[in-house]
């Protein structure tokens, strides 16, 4: 049997690093959603240093998080 692919819209996921708390490392998530699944890696990078630019803490992490359906 055949496996159909339905791509739903990806997120993009960036973690920051807001400094020590009792001896560990506090880190806050933000997401956004609804990004097109078709936008390119470089692209969702260059959106999250623009953004970036707007924080005050260190990013750890930029991550896209691909939703794909399968029926």
């Amino acid at each position: 049997m055949a496996v159909n692919e339905m791509k739903n819209p990806s997120s993009l996921r960036i973690k920051l690093d807001l400094g020590m708390l009792d001896g560990k490392t506090k880190v806050k998530s933000k997401t956004f959603s609804s990004v097109k699944p078709d936008a390119s890696a470089q692209n969702v990078y260059e959106v999250a240093e623009a953004l970036m630019t707007l924080q005050e803490y260190t990013t750890i992490e930029i991550a896209k998080i691909d939703n794909t359906t399968l029926a």
